[in-house]
């Protein structure tokens, strides 16, 4: 198993050294996501980063960072992964240079794409790098609202929600073109596909955030502003409120059932679950049998 630690920004390198948290934190400790990681696959070494962000454009890392963070890389011997989010067309000029800066000092390094016409910039301007298919461009349904209306025992009702149109011909065709051999998973609320490996791609996995939906409106960002300016598309500057504050969820409805399996959290502009140890334990299980290749951890998802 190759272990990748995720650093969302340049203000997180840091984590570098202490990748595990502390138990004195509430959202970034991982002690128990490291207690059942290893109980499974035995001691930890991260021996790859995967820097930037998938969900902000606004959260991209300067040209600065994305240096220092290819530099600590190298020194600790570590393999290199940018991760890039979905774009507007001032965005994708924005990932453009920052992919031509990575081509010029790290030529093969990786690429997450989270937007097609990044994965079209690779292929026309930057050919050795290697891109891997981001989890937004996988359609799998990650909605825990499905379990309202049928549970796991379920096994043939639940079977055809753990593939996507990346299980078919097509896209297979499609991202051979593109010089994809890897794609990004969640560990959704039904499981994983059995039949995984025989998509035809290397998987990697994230833990212990997985991502339910996610849009350029952003709740954190219109704390604070005129009514008239909420909930829209923005240009210019941002805080990055979303560095401080997380919200908790519930849903009044009931539509949600509230689950011991994972919590519903907002953070900036995406909404996501926190796996609890019990569902991440079934989880590994899984990933193991159905042939995960990689582990991204996550202390924080942007």
């Amino acid at each position: 198993m190759e272990w990748a630690l995720s650093i969302p920004r340049g203000q997180t390198l840091a984590w570098l050294d202490e990748p595990w948290g502390t138990k004195e934190t509430d959202h970034d400790s991982l002690a128990d996501v490291r207690e059942v990681c290893e109980d499974k696959f035995g001691p930890v070494k991260f021996t790859r980063i995967y820097f930037g962000q998938e969900f902000c454009e606004k959260a991209l890392p300067s040209p600065k960072e994305l240096d220092r963070a290819m530099v600590l890389a190298e020194q600790r011997g570590m393999k290199f992964t940018l991760v890039t989010p979905y774009v507007t067309e001032s965005g994708l000029e924005v990932v453009k240079g920052l992919l031509q800066r990575l081509m010029r000092l790290q030529p093969r390094a990786e690429v997450v794409v989270n937007d097609w016409g990044v994965l079209q910039i690779i292929a026309e301007d930057c050919p050795t790098l290697t891109p891997v298919l981001g989890r937004l461009l996988n359609k799998l349904l990650r909605d825990p609202r499905m379990l309202t209306h049928c549970n796991k025992s379920e096994g043939e009702e639940l079977a055809r929600f753990r593939s996507c149109s990346l299980a078919g011909v097509p896209m297979q065709v499609l991202l051979r073109q593109y010089k994809v051999r890897r794609i990004e998973l969640d560990l959704s609320p039904q499981g994983l596909d059995n039949h995984l490996t025989d998509w035809g791609y290397e998987s990697t996995l994230y833990l212990r955030y997985g991502v339910i939906m996610t849009g350029r409106i952003c709740l954190l960002h219109s704390w604070g502003v005129e009514e008239h300016q909420k909930f829209k598309p923005f240009s210019g500057g941002c805080d990055r409120k979303c560095h401080f504050y997380w919200l908790e969820m519930f849903d009044s409805s009931h539509q949600v059932k509230k689950s011991k399996d994972w919590v519903i959290l907002q953070k900036g502009n995406t909404i996501f679950y926190r796996e609890e140890r019990e569902f991440l334990k079934e989880g590994l299980d899984i990933a193991a049998r159905v042939g995960i290749s990689r582990l991204v951890i996550q202390r924080e998802p942007i």
